[in-house]
């Protein structure tokens, strides 16, 4: 039994194993890109630089605007996160706590929003903007993605709302409070780490959020970074060096905020997962 046990563990992180060494080899492989020129990534593609020049994230940077694509991108996600995580608990919260005729019915309806891949709502949404002259707008784009987001974020926090006791909310109610001051400062907290993985969930989901963007948006000056590293490629010739090092600058959030939060991101998502 031993020997066995022995076996198994020795397989499974062979498998981990391999499996890191794949997720990883991309990653990698985009850093040293970004340090080398052009003429290196055509001729090496697999090898190291000649020689390490950061030039490629100056070149990036000014040249390629990623400043702004970087604003604009911060800018969609931190408004799409406010509507996303207050509406997504909001909705969670009555869905789980207050009991109403069609409760499960408004629940499945939801969750069919997370069968529907944005490719198939994609041209009548598009004409919903136009009518709603949001077209060309980040805010079209913020409206877009909280749309596609609440779904997610009802089923998270409704699950995370099941786990807290009914009788937290009868004790508010014979304090006297009311539903929405029992769900701000009583209920709400205490659904501290569904809401954090709520937040960072969406927040990888927006920053990297490509297709939405690139159909609404015009106007290069609001481009986000995943549709301005688009910019990098003409007709003519493409600056592979240039879209490396902006591939860098767009994860550089993205690690930061999972490496800084990660254990509250997997308690969420675990106590979210409990009940369903």
């Amino acid at each position: 039994m031993t020997e066995k046990l022995q076996y198994g563990q020795l397989l499974l992180r062979t498998v981990l194993t391999i499996l890191l060494i794949m997720l990883v080899t991309p990653v990698i492989w985009v850093i040293l890109g970004s340090l080398k020129s052009n003429t290196d990534i055509l001729n090496y593609p697999f090898g190291l630089p000649t020689s390490f020049s950061f030039h490629n994230y100056i070149s990036a940077w000014e040249l390629g605007h990623f400043g702004k694509y970087l604003y604009n991108t911060a800018y969609v996600t931190f408004f799409g996160l406010i509507l996303v995580v207050f509406v997504g608990s909001a909705a969670g919260y009555a869905l789980a706590q207050i009991s109403f005729k069609g409760r499960d019915l408004v629940f499945y309806l939801f969750l069919i929003g997370l069968t529907l891949p944005t490719q198939t709502i994609i041209i009548p949404l598009f004409y919903q903007l136009k009518s709603l002259g949001l077209v060309n707008s980040l805010w079209g784009v913020i409206f877009s993605m909280v749309g596609l987001g609440i779904p997610f974020g009802i089923f998270l926090m409704r699950n995370t709302f099941r786990d807290l006791p009914r009788e937290l909310r009868e004790s508010a109610y014979v304090d006297g409070a009311g539903e929405w001051r029992t769900f701000l400062s009583i209920m709400l907290p205490m659904a501290k780490p569904g809401v954090l993985a709520l937040v960072i969930f969406s927040f990888m989901s927006m920053w990297n959020e490509y297709l939405l963007p690139l159909v609404i948006l015009i106007d290069p000056s609001k481009f986000t970074i995943a549709v301005g590293l688009g910019a990098f490629q003409t007709e003519q010739n493409t600056n592979y060096s240039a879209i490396f090092a902006g591939s860098v600058i767009s994860m550089i959030p993205i690690v930061l905020v999972y490496v800084l939060f990660q254990r509250q991101f997997i308690e969420g998502v675990v106590a979210g997962a409990q009940k369903g």
